[in-house]
C-alpha cells in the first residue's frame, strides 16, 4: 500500500479553492493559525488529562 502524498503551497491551495473572498491579510492568517494551534494544545492538555484520571 503505498500513499502518494504531495507537497502543496497555502497560497496554491488558497487559489485551488473556490471564494469569494481574496484578500485575506498576512495577519488575519497568523491570528487563524495562532487559534488553531492553541485548540490544538488544548486538545493535547485535556487529552493527556483525561488519560491520566483513567489511569
Amino acid at each position: 500500500m503505498t500513499n502518494k502524498y504531495e507537497m502543496v503551497t497555502v497560497k496554491s491551495y488558497v487559489e485551488s479553492l473556490d471564494v469569494k473572498y481574496t484578500s485575506v491579510t498576512e495577519e488575519e492568517i497568523s491570528a487563524q493559525v495562532e487559534k488553531y494551534l492553541l485548540n490544538v494544545r488544548r486538545s493535547e492538555t485535556n487529552a493527556k488529562i483525561v488519560e491520566a484520571l483513567l489511569a
